[in-house]
């Protein structure tokens, strides 16, 4: 299993995937962080079930968590020091991950209706994709 962490100045998106199957995925306050780092510590994800959006933590107990990527854009040197005694953290280039998060989005959630209608750069999701922008990261 592989995690994805979106860092962001206000919020973390996080995603938890095995192979291309997303298992749990949650946007967590920037003010949370040291949960966060106590989840991936323990691989304990109920500590962030309340923001779960994707999947549910049950879904990710029993995996072992073998890599973690970070994004490298906005407060991503905040999650390293948070991280920095983990030897699974990886950088990666999160360029496009916000497109991809939203693209991720309407796949989870197809539209219906008139929104069927309306191309994919035009629909904005109704709700934080930091998550999906987050899986993205591990492909």
């Amino acid at each position: 299993m592989k995690c994805g962490i979106d860092p962001g100045r206000y919020k973390i998106g996080f995603a938890l995937a095995d192979g291309d199957e997303l298992l749990f995925s949650a946007v967590i306050p920037k003010t949370e962080e040291e949960i966060l780092r106590e989840a991936l510590t323990s691989q304990d994800w109920r500590a962030l079930a309340e923001w779960g959006l994707e999947g549910s933590a049950e879904n990710a107990a029993n995996k072992e968590l073998d890599k973690i990527y970070v994004g490298n854009g906005t407060s991503s040197v905040d999650i390293f020091v948070l991280l920095q005694d983990d030897p699974r953290v990886e950088s990666v280039d999160e360029k496009g991950s916000t497109l991809e998060g939203r693209k991720r989005y309407w796949q989870l959630h197809p539209p219906k209706g008139l929104w069927l209608l309306v191309p994919l750069s035009l629909r904005v999701p109704p709700r934080d994709i930091d998550d999906l922008a987050a899986w993205s990261l591990i492909d």
